[in-house]
C-alpha cells in the first residue's frame, strides 16, 4: 500500500494529462516540428543573446501542493525531446522507501528546428547567467514557490539554480515558453493523441481549433475576434471516474486500462459556436454545422495507445474500482445480517421472545421492513441469493419485524476469525461471469487467504454477486 507524502511542490499549472503528441508546422513540409507556439513566444522576447546549444535540461517548481511541475528536456539524434510531468514522492511498503512516481502529462518529439528554437529561447533568456543563482526567500514570505534549474550546455558546461520566492532573471518568459509549447496543440491533422488515447478529428477543424492541456483533459477551443478562447468540446481523463453527469452531452466513452493503471474518459459538449455569431470566424461556424455528426465520429474513433486499451463502457466488463465498491457494501450487508453483535455499534441487545436482538440498521436510514432489506440487499446480491438468504433468515429467526422495526440476531463470531482483508483481483469466468477474488489473513494460516466470490449482472444489467463465501462464521 502507498501512503502520500506531502512534499511542498508546486505548479506551473495543474495538469494530468500524459502526451505524445507530435505537433506539425502548417507549412509547406508535412512533417514540419512543434514549434509554432514557441516561436512566437521567442520573437517577443527582448533580452538578445545567441542560441545556447544543451544536451539536457530539468526545471522543477514547488509549493505547497504535494506534486512538483517539472519541465525536462534533452537533445535526440533527430531533434529534441521534451516532457513536462508531476512527480509525486510515495511510501512503497514494497521497496520498504519512498518512490518517485511520475506521471507524465506530454511529451514532444520534435526534429532539428525545434531543437534550434528552444536553443533560441535558451539564449533570448540568457540561460547562462543563471550559473550560481541561489535565491533566498524574502523575509516574511512563508507561501508561494521555489524552484530548481540543472541544464548541460552543448560544450559541456553545467548551470544549476535555485530559488525560493526569488527567481533569476527572465525566469517567468522562459517557463511561460515552455508551458505553452507543452500545453496548446494546433490542429494541423486529423490524427489526435494525448498519449493515452487516439481519435481522428474531423477535416474543418484543421487550422481553426487548438487543443489546450489542462488537469484531466483536453479542451478543443476556436479563437474569438478578441483573441480568447471559445472551448465547445472536451475530452476528461480521469483517474477517479467519469465525469459529472450534470455536463451538457456528456458520453461515457470507457476506460483506458493497463495493467493497474484504469482511466476514466468522458466526452462533453461546453459552448455553443452558434451562440456566438458574431464573435467567432465564418470557419469556426461552419465546424458547428456538423459538429454533432463530427462528435459522434470522434467518440466512435477513440482507441487506446502505447499500450492502453479501451473497454466501452457498455456493463459488458466488471472494473476492479467497481468491484471493489460493490464488495465495501456487500461486506457491510453480510455484517449486519449475520454479525449483529460482532458489529453492533455500542447498542445493547433487545429481549425478544427470550432472544438478544438488535436493530439491522439505524432509524435514520428507515430501512425498517423486511421488504425493504432485500431492497438494500438486491443492489449488491442477485435476487436469487437474496431470497434465498433471506428467507432462511426469517426461518431460523434470526430475521423479524418488531416494534415497527426489522431486527436481527445478536450474533458473534464463531471460532478463530480472520483479518485485513481486499480486494486482490477481478477474474473473468467467461460467459459474462466474472470473480471477484478477495484476500485475507489469519493468525494460523502463513500468508494470504484467496476466495472467488461470483458476480453476475442482474436484469437491470449491473453486476452483482450470485453467492457469498465470507470467511467467517457466526454463532
Amino acid at each position: 500500500m502507498k501512503k502520500m507524502v506531502i512534499v511542498i511542490l508546486t505548479v506551473v499549472c495543474a495538469l494530468i494529462l500524459f502526451g505524445c503528441a507530435i505537433f506539425k508546422k502548417p507549412t509547406d513540409d508535412p512533417n514540419g516540428d512543434p514549434i509554432d507556439n514557441i516561436i512566437n513566444k521567442i520573437e517577443n522576447i527582448g533580452y538578445g543573446g545567441d542560441p545556447i546549444e544543451f544536451q539536457s535540461f530539468k526545471i522543477s517548481e514547488r509549493g505547497m501542493s504535494a506534486e512538483a511541475y517539472v519541465y525536462e528536456g534533452w537533445k535526440t539524434e533527430t531533434g529534441a525531446h521534451l516532457e513536462y510531468y508531476t512527480e509525486i514522492s510515495m511510501w512503497d511498503d514494497e521497496a520498504g522507501d519512498y518512490v518517485d512516481t511520475k506521471n507524465i502529462i506530454r511529451a514532444i518529439d520534435g526534429g532539428e528546428d525545434f531543437y534550434k528554437e528552444l536553443c533560441s529561447l535558451f539564449g533570448n533568456c540568457r540561460i547562462d547567467k543563471w550559473e550560481g543563482f541561489d535565491g533566498p526567500n524574502p523575509p516574511g514570505v512563508l507561501d508561494g514557490s521555489s524552484m530548481g534549474f540543472e541544464a548541460v550546455l552543448g560544450d559541456g558546461k553545467r548551470i544549476s539554480a535555485h530559488g525560493s520566492n526569488n527567481f533569476p532573471g527572465n525566469y517567468g518568459t522562459f517557463t511561460g515558453a515552455l508551458h505553452d509549447v507543452a500545453t496548446l496543440q494546433k490542429i494541423t491533422s486529423t490524427n489526435f493523441t494525448d498519449g493515452y488515447y487516439e481519435v481522428t478529428l474531423p477535416e474543418s477543424w484543421i487550422g481553426v481549433v487548438t487543443a489546450r492541456f489542462s488537469e484531466g483533459l483536453a479542451a478543443f477551443t476556436v479563437t474569438q475576434n478578441d483573441g480568447s478562447d471559445l472551448t465547445f468540446f472536451i475530452i476528461d481523463n480521469d483517474w477517479y471516474g467519469y465525469s459529472s453527469d450534470t455536463y451538457d452531452g456528456r458520453v461515457e466513452i470507457g476506460r483506458l486500462i493497463k495493467g493497474d493503471d484504469v482511466r476514466f474518459i468522458t466526452a462533453r459538449d461546453h459552448y455553443a459556436i452558434n451562440n456566438y455569431s458574431e464573435k467567432v470566424s465564418a470557419e469556426a461556424l461552419k465546424i458547428w454545422e456538423t459538429y454533432a455528426d463530427d462528435k459522434d465520429s470522434v467518440i466512435e474513433s477513440l482507441k487506446g495507445v502505447n499500450g492502453y486499451e479501451l473497454y466501452p463502457e457498455d456493463g459488458s466488463v466488471l472494473y476492479e474500482s467497481d468491484a471493489r465498491n460493490m464488495a465495501s457494501e456487500a461486506r457491510s450487508l453480510w455484517l449486519y445480517l449475520n454479525f449483529a453483535g460482532e458489529y453492533s455499534g455500542g447498542v445493547e441487545p433487545t429481549r425478544i421472545d427470550g432472544r438478544d436482538y438488535k436493530p439491522m440498521f439505524p432509524s435514520y436510514e428507515f430501512t425498517n421492513t423486511v421488504e425493504k432489506v432485500r431492497e438494500r440487499f438486491l443492489k449488491v446480491f442477485s435476487e436469487e441469493f437474496t431470497d434465498r438468504i433471506i428467507n432462511e433468515a426469517m426461518a431460523r429467526k434470526d430475521l423479524i419485524e418488531y416494534d415497527g422495526d426489522v431486527y436481527v440476531a445478536y450474533k458473534k463470531n464463531k471460532g478463530e476469525t480472520a483479518y485485513n482483508y481486499w480486494v486482490d483481483s477481478v477474474r473473468d469466468g467467461g460467459d459474462g461471469k466474472f470473480f471477484v477474488v478477495m484476500a485475507t489473513r489469519r493468525e494460523s494460516v502463513e500468508g494470504e487467504i484467496y476466495i472467488d466470490f461470483p458476480a453476475e449482472r442482474n436484469a437491470d444489467g449491473k453486476f452483482v454477486f450470485t453467492d457469498y463465501p465470507y470467511w467467517d462464521e457466526s454463532e
